[in-house]
């Protein structure tokens, strides 16, 4: 009678084994933006295991850095200007502050904001505080605060985003206030990031949805590609102030909605918006097509 083991067999067929931690999941590496009579632009990504390590679009490149699992900084350089984003997490891994300092190549600030995030269950409420510069000489023009208020679903996605802010002059003259709601929806299928890791950390972050308008999404070097959302709407009520005592009220709906074609593995191979605003109702729209490492 001859007996024989292996440490690494699975003793009960209808239990899988634990993978290595070091697999490489599905993971996108390249994609492309198409609008007829345009040439394509293409971004591709670059990964040590399943962390992002380069974002390569254009003119635009941005490097990721990690401690441990979880992103720490990016920075976005492109062409004429570069934008350093530092992130910061508890000891469960929920992210607690941001920020980011945008300037020219000429090393003249032209923006930064300052975002502190309280966790309480399902919402997460941020304190923002924005500085806009003089582009000519990099000397204080404006400031923005807000205080948004995010739902998140049982993935830590946000699913409703509500932001009231104010815009303030050098004198700290209101300029503008007002609120602005989003409300986000996610299609059955995965979604092309969701391997990468430490960027489900980022769901609610400014870099991945600190939007001003929805119509970002047509922008293909946009941060919004990092979020799958099947539908997005947008409610907003402002108030504008002028130096002459003038004001008027702006307020309005805008609406996307995403159609996806999926692999055999159901992650998008193909994503397309389409929108209710009007200057993009006649247009002849992009879309993106993604590549997978397998």
């Amino acid at each position: 009678m001859i007996s024989c083991s292996r440490d690494n067999d699975n003793i009960n067929p209808t239990t899988p084994q634990t993978p290595a931690t070091n697999e490489i999941g599905i993971l996108p590496t390249k994609m492309t933006y198409s609008e007829t009579g345009k040439a394509d632009k293409v971004t591709t990504f670059s990964y040590n295991g399943n962390k992002l390590v380069k974002v390569a679009r254009g003119n635009n490149n941005e490097i990721f850095t990690y401690t441990g699992d979880l992103i720490t900084s990016v920075r976005s350089d492109e062409y004429s200007f570069v934008s350093n984003f530092v992130f910061n997490y508890d000891s469960n891994g929920n992210l607690i502050s941001e920020k980011s300092v945008s300037y020219y190549k000429r090393n003249i600030i032209f923006s930064e904001y300052d975002i502190t995030y309280t966790i309480n269950g399902s919402t997460v409420t941020a304190q923002s505080v924005a500085k806009n510069y003089s582009q000519l000489d990099g000397v204080l023009s404006s400031i923005s605060t807000s205080t948004i208020t995010y739902t998140l679903d049982e993935k830590k996605r946000p699913i409703k985003r509500v932001e009231v802010y104010e815009d303030k002059d050098l004198i700290r003259n209101t300029t503008s206030k007002g609120t602005k709601t989003f409300t986000f929806q996610y299609p059955n299928h995965h979604g092309f990031s969701e391997n990468i890791k430490g960027m489900d950390k980022l769901s609610y972050s400014s870099f991945a949805i600190g939007f001003e308008r929805v119509f970002d999404l047509y922008n293909p070097y946009s941060y919004m590609i990092y979020l799958p959302f099947s539908y997005i709407k947008e409610d907003i009520n402002s108030t504008t102030y002028h130096s002459d005592g003038f004001s008027y009220r702006g307020f309005g709906t805008d609406e996307f909605k995403t159609e996806y074609v999926v692999n055999a593995h159901n992650y998008p191979t193909r994503i397309e918006y389409k929108s209710t605003i009007e200057e993009f109702e006649n247009r002849d729209n992009g879309y993106f097509t993604i590549e997978y490492n397998k």
